[in-house]
């Protein structure tokens, strides 16, 4: 009973050959995290940087970067690990959410065109 919490550790590190992070690597994870996060807060805390475009590029990159980090750092996912199948589904998973993503986007800028006119406004032609 006294060498079993030594043991169970083992079994679970050795698990798939994959492991688990070490807590210097999750700190750094967290760290470049948090840095991202108040960066990003930052950003919209002071308004714009220039044009409205390059705020929008510059929270962009960070949201990529706190992805990447999250993946790498948390979720450990390698192209490696399991003969490169969990990056195909992370890709696969990616393509997913960015097509997701535009479509909405693409569907709500569009809306506007089909919506009926409010009363008030000069498109208004009811009674």
């Amino acid at each position: 009973m006294s060498n079993h919490p030594e043991v169970h550790v083992h079994e679970h590190a050795d698990a798939g050959g994959l492991g688990y992070g070490t807590q210097q690597s999750y700190l750094t994870g967290l760290g470049l995290a948090a840095a991202l996060s108040a960066a990003a807060l930052g950003l919209a805390a002071v308004g714009s940087i220039g044009t409205i475009q390059t705020t929008a590029l510059i929270l962009t990159a960070i949201a990529i970067a706190r992805v990447y980090i999250h993946a790498v750092f948390f979720l450990r996912i390698r192209s490696t690990d399991e003969g490169g199948w969990t990056a195909i589904t992370t890709i696969f998973t990616l393509i997913t959410v960015v097509i997701a993503m535009v479509g909405s986007i693409w569907i709500m800028l569009h809306q506007e065109i089909n919506m009926m006119p409010m009363p008030g406004t000069d498109a208004f032609r009811g009674m």
